[in-house]
């Protein structure tokens, strides 16, 4: 009885430390524009949003977002040019959407230096 109790305690301490690596491993963080849907259900938030290939985005957007990142507090890491957040933070595409679209634009930029 004792041995079945702990293989179930060992495969749930396994189970959830495979959850926490998954979710908090780096990936390449990749630009998401909006698809232009037009059905009327969506199951899912993230349908809107697709990732976008690089001839798709202005090439400001690779200057700018590691700043963007920095106003956000957004932990990433940069290696050889290729910038590498947690996994978690691209399951909201909304949110990476935003951040796209902030970089992107140059009239957010010229807002920020006003502030300051």
């Amino acid at each position: 009885m004792k041995k079945k109790i702990y293989i179930a305690l060992a495969t749930l301490v396994l189970l959830f430390s495979g959850y926490y690596y998954w979710e908090n491993r780096y990936v390449e963080l990749q630009p998401v524009i909006s698809k232009g849907y037009n059905r009327q259900i969506v199951f899912f938030q993230n349908d809107y949003f697709k990732f976008a290939k690089p001839n798709e985005i202005s090439p400001s957007y690779y200057k700018n977002i590691k700043w963007i990142l920095d106003d956000s507090r957004v932990d990433y890491i940069e290696e050889n040019g290729i910038i590498y957040v947690r996994n978690k933070f691209l399951d909201d595409m909304n949110l990476v959407w935003n951040y796209t679209t902030r970089a992107i634009s140059t009239e957010h930029f010229e807002l920020e230096k006003k502030k300051n």
